[in-house]
């Protein structure tokens, strides 16, 4: 009767640290990154009355006799189990997806939770509030992260600022149409900025020179001079851009000649009208203009021109009359005056020369000359310079542009500038995290820029961390080292910002259990009242 009782008080004690667990749980069922518990029990020795005894040829073998002596603890569990995420739609508080722990210190140890219920402090501390432990990972130099180093103090100043940044690039889309006459144009702005972040309106003409090529030709709409301001661009027969090659305009051109038959034909027919066009180099400093010569036919062998600057067809440059075989047969003359024009500011001589003897009944078609180059493009398609200028106060300015987007396809043109590199300053406005825990900051110039990453860490045993209170976990001999890096990364779960993961109590599992442990309880002082009855009649027999 003495081993009962032993064994019921036994029975008693544990059944009194289960319901202590089960009511820990209970009482956490809404604590944020709270991980329950449970409890596991044991036999203890048992007192053996008679030992087992094997078989012999006439008797077979017999067990041991013992009696239990009651009920230990075998262990209270860690259940790491993760439990249900809750959208808070807050950018500081975060999740773990599967595994992995947060990593925060007090300056001298250094703890683990699954609690993400974060928030900065009024200096840009990342803390966990109530206990104002910071969150460890790296923080960001210029936007740059490097998450090889130690994990350090995670803090973004309040008000923090990013510098401007000068215009690098500009990058064009669309389309620039296969349709277009040559000279025809399309405009393209877009604000660019200097390295103290004072925007510049940049122009982009793109003039159509021949099939398939293209000029743009770069402008401040302040008129400051810009330096390498124009490229050629190509397109192949598929309408997909091709090469790109510097303008490098030198010296104005000194005149323009219609050469041989071959270069320059007309159709011999009564009322025929072609045009020409040519490009020529003009102006101080020389510049790329697109001239228009248009021929009318006003009698046999016999036509008018005009000739006009296709960015001003308002004003002609120059008229006159052709004349095929005036003085000797296969012999353009020009009847006008021998006035030169004036393109740019610049005076250039219109002449033509001997273009041959006409077959009788031939065709004639008007074409541009190849022989007066207006500008000079690098050999081989060399590397395009950039578009520079120098705002005042500030460094010089180098754009590079990027055509390869740009399309030439028969539709109408829809070329523009659809984005470029540079800001002003900023003031940070706001932060979110990704799922590799990085925290990026949006800036009030638009930018955004890595501030600092979050680090996680793992463990080989996470059930054998040992608890601190406050959903604060620390390494244990049994846990292993704590394996920190980025998110997503080995065995390391995914950051969700915005969101808590709960805690992981089941109420009906932690009922039920309560059931069972109230009746274990209640069982086991059965046996102390049974046990005492049964001394009481045993006291009761010397009488």
């Amino acid at each position: 009767m003495m081993r009962s009782l032993s064994s019921a008080v036994a029975g008693l004690n544990t059944q009194q640290t289960a319901m202590d667990v089960i009511g820990a749980n209970i009482s956490n069922v809404n604590t944020v990154g709270y991980k329950g518990s449970r409890t596991s029990f044991q036999d203890v020795i048992s007192q053996t009355m008679q030992g087992s005894s094997a078989s012999t040829g006439s008797k077979g073998g017999t067990n041991a006799i013992q009696v239990g002596m009651g009920v230990g603890l075998a262990a209270i569990d860690t259940m790491v189990e993760t439990g249900s995420y809750q959208s808070t739609g807050k950018q500081t508080d975060l999740a773990i997806q599967n595994e992995g722990y947060f990593v925060v210190s007090d300056g001298a140890k250094q703890y683990y939770t699954r609690a993400g219920n974060f928030d900065f402090d009024s200096l840009g501390n990342f803390v966990l509030p109530g206990s104002g432990l910071k969150v460890k990972g790296w923080n960001a130099t210029d936007g740059t992260l490097d998450a090889t180093g130690q994990v350090t103090d995670i803090v973004v100043p309040a008000g923090k600022t990013i510098p401007a940044t000068a215009t690098t690039e500009m990058v064009f889309i669309n389309n620039l149409s296969a349709s277009a006459s040559p000279g025809a144009t399309a405009v393209t702005s877009r604000d660019v900025y200097d390295s103290l972040g004072k925007t510049h309106s940049l122009l982009d003409t793109f003039t159509k020179i021949t099939d398939n090529t293209w000029i743009s030709k770069a402008s401040l709409s302040d008129g400051s001079t810009v330096t390498n301001p124009m490229t050629e661009i190509t397109f192949d027969n598929a309408g997909k851009m091709s090469t790109i090659r510097q303008v490098e305009v030198g010296t104005a051109a000194s005149s323009i000649t219609f050469a041989a038959a071959t270069d320059f034909q007309l159709d011999n027919t009564s009322g025929s009208v072609h045009s020409a066009y040519y490009t020529v180099a003009a102006g101080t400093p020389a510049d790329v203009h697109v001239l228009k010569a248009e021929f009318t036919q006003v009698a046999s062998n016999k036509w008018t021109y005009t000739i006009k600057d296709t960015a001003d067809t308002t004003n002609t440059l120059r008229t006159g009359t052709v004349d095929y075989g005036i003085t000797t047969a296969g012999t353009y003359t020009d009847t006008a005056a021998a006035t030169a024009l004036s393109v740019g500011g610049t005076s250039i001589t219109f002449s033509m020369t001997t273009a041959g003897t006409a077959p009788a009944g031939s065709t004639f078609a008007a074409k541009a000359s190849p022989n007066t180059p207006a500008y000079n493009t690098a050999a081989g398609g060399a590397t395009v310079k950039p578009i520079e200028f120098s705002p005042v106060g500030a460094a010089i300015v180098k754009v590079s542009l990027n055509v390869n987007a740009l399309t030439q396809y028969g539709t109408d043109t829809t070329v523009q500038a659809s984005s470029q590199n540079g800001s002003t300053a900023g003031t940070l406005e706001s932060v979110s995290v990704d799922a590799s825990g990085k925290i990026i900051g949006k800036f009030s110039n638009g930018q955004t820029q890595d501030l600092a990453q979050v680090a996680t860490a793992t463990f080989t045993n996470p059930g054998g961390l040992d608890r601190a209170g406050g959903s604060l976990f620390v390494e244990s001999t049994n846990s292993g080292f704590a394996s920190i890096g980025i998110s997503g990364t080995g065995s390391r779960g995914e950051i969700q910002a915005g969101t808590l993961e709960m805690s992981n109590i089941d109420l009906a599992d932690q009922f039920s259990k309560m059931i069972t442990t109230q009746r274990g309880f209640q069982s086991n002082s059965k046996i102390i009242t049974v046990s005492d009855e049964m001394l009481e009649i045993l006291a009761n027999l010397k009488r």
